[in-house]
């Protein structure tokens, strides 16, 4: 005969199992949680390290570096230099397509075929043949703003919407690139922009990577060098562009 006491008993004992069950997969949970957690922040912390710039040339005002890009293990390439210049004054001499092959090494023409706005286009770039390289061409996109600091940023990215035929020519596969101009003021109260040029290409062909990385890191090396020669004296120093204010002497 079953008691109103073994019952109670039975009851209990139910109810502790019931509630070990529960601490049990409540731990379950928390251990699998964490688990998720960590990978999840190992996975985060993988994607946001970046590797370091190495220095491969120096001077006052200009430097060149390079690192390794997560995009297929290619080289990214960073150049800045000090040049006295206004804002209006550098987007209208790198705008100025005739002028191109005067600073951009090995250019030997650029032209705009396409114009979305005033701040937004898409242009090409043709390039020699030097040794042992065959011809190519870049076909970009690009756009600037300016930020509430007054530093301007321009964005360039490869566009093949509008299809132009390049004969016998190699493709540049230009993943990514990106200017940044800061204004400032010199000890000599004259305009001066710091300029920071990072950029991710392929310059396509079959040569090695470290004899493609050193023509590429001598190239934008003389282009700048070219930039800091010419900008300052061009002509569009005397030019203002509509929308892009200027930081007062």
């Amino acid at each position: 005969m079953v008691t109103t006491e073994t019952n109670i008993n039975l009851l209990d004992y139910f109810l502790t199992l019931n509630a070990l069950k529960v601490i049990k997969m409540t731990i379950v949970a928390l251990i699998i949680m964490f688990v998720i957690s960590d990978t999840y922040i190992v996975q985060a912390a993988s994607l946001t390290t970046e590797h370091p710039w190495k220095t491969w040339k120096q001077s006052q005002n200009l430097s060149v570096s390079s690192r390794v890009s997560p995009i297929d293990k290619l080289t990214e390439i960073k150049a800045t230099a000090i040049v006295n210049s206004s804002l209006s004054g550098f987007l209208l001499f790198i705008q100025d397509v005739n002028n191109t092959p005067k600073w951009l090494t090995n250019a030997s023409s650029s032209k705009i075929i396409k114009v979305f706005s005033a701040t937004e286009h898409i242009f090409t770039v043709n390039f020699t043949a030097i040794w042992p390289l065959d011809p190519r061409y870049s076909q970009l996109h690009s756009h600037y703003w300016q930020n509430s600091n007054l530093s301007v940023e321009i964005e360039l990215e490869d566009d093949f919407s509008v299809d132009i035929e390049h004969s016998d020519v190699v493709r540049i596969k230009f993943y990514q690139g990106h200017w940044l101009l800061t204004p400032r003021i010199n000890k000599e109260h004259q305009k001066q922009l710091l300029i920071e040029y990072t950029f991710i290409a392929d310059s396509g062909g079959k040569l090695p990577k470290w004899f493609a990385d050193q023509l590429a890191l001598k190239s934008i090396l003389k282009s700048m060098k070219q930039i800091s020669l010419q900008l300052p004296q061009s002509k569009w120093q005397q030019q203002n562009i509509p929308g892009i204010t200027e930081l007062n002497l």
